[in-house]
């Protein structure tokens, strides 16, 4: 088996779920994730077991929006979406045309971005994901495993800390040049560099992006602002028939959107506990 962009999600799909279940105290309750499919034109909804259900792209906005504008996004009943596109990263023993004046060490390591437009719709994925990342709320990571051996994909627990999430909140450019991009590494642990005007970001752990949406649960408020934002900018996904053009600009980066909804009692209980 390879290592690629698919292997690397699939790896670290269940571990990630686990972490948002256990963080957010939501123990046995019901936990269900949607993904976009071209294919079949809907979002392809889950459960616990992964038993497969399907739901349509205007029942999922019926069910979004009668959350939003009835039921006020109830604690017990919540939707979180988010964008991790998965990169391999590849270790480098050299200097290269395009490696930043930050990178001293060896070997060290490098994320190829797709900045190349699309034939079909003029646009890349980064070009996609640093618009979605414009939003105020956006959860948008590139996400940079750690993972160079194979047998690493046959451990039983996969291991998180291994998985660094490079904010693109910090990303300089909307590299709409058509030209190679990078963001490299010094070392394993170390901040991302945006290249090619190196500029340095932030890197998270999984446990960290997942404390910080904990941290909203406490304001109802604003985790009401930011799931209608998640509400608008799905609205021309899922109100309408999505048109050839837009199918294929989804396309681009529908791989790394997830939606989850959470159903439990329990994060009303500890917001009554905290008010």
């Amino acid at each position: 088996m390879s290592i690629n962009e698919t292997v690397l999600e699939m790896h670290f799909h269940n571990p990630i779920f686990d972490l948002f279940r256990e963080t957010l105290g939501l123990g046995e309750g019901n936990f269900n994730f949607f993904k976009y499919s071209p294919q079949r034109e809907c979002f392809v909804g889950f459960d616990q077991a992964f038993v497969r259900t399907d739901l349509s792209e205007d029942a999922l906005f019926n069910k979004l929006k009668a959350s939003a504008r009835d039921d006020g996004y109830s604690l017990s009943n919540f939707f979180l979406g988010y964008f991790l596109q998965y990169k391999v990263v590849k270790t480098l023993q050299k200097r290269m045309r395009h490696t930043p004046h930050q990178i001293t060490a060896r070997p060290h390591y490098r994320v190829s971005l797709d900045t190349i437009k699309n034939i079909n719709t003029g646009q890349s994925q980064h070009e996609l994901l640093f618009n979605l990342n414009r939003n105020q709320g956006a959860l948008v990571y590139y996400a940079c495993p750690m993972l160079f051996d194979r047998s690493e994909l046959y451990r039983e627990e996969p291991d998180l800390d291994l998985l660094r999430l490079a904010d693109l909140s910090d990303c300089p450019s909307i590299y709409d040049d058509n030209e190679s991009h990078f963001i490299y590494f010094n070392d394993t642990g170390a901040s991302p560099i945006w290249c090619s005007n190196p500029t340095e970001g932030k890197a998270y752990k999984p446990s960290e992006v997942v404390e910080n949406v904990r941290q909203q649960l406490i304001d109802p408020a604003e985790l009401r602002e930011n799931q209608l934002r998640l509400l608008d900018s799905l609205k021309g996904v899922t109100e309408n028939v999505i048109t050839r053009k837009e199918e294929k600009i989804l396309s681009l980066v529908a791989d790394s959107l997830t939606i989850l909804q959470f159903t439990s009692e329990e994060p009303n209980k500890q917001r009554q506990a905290n008010g």
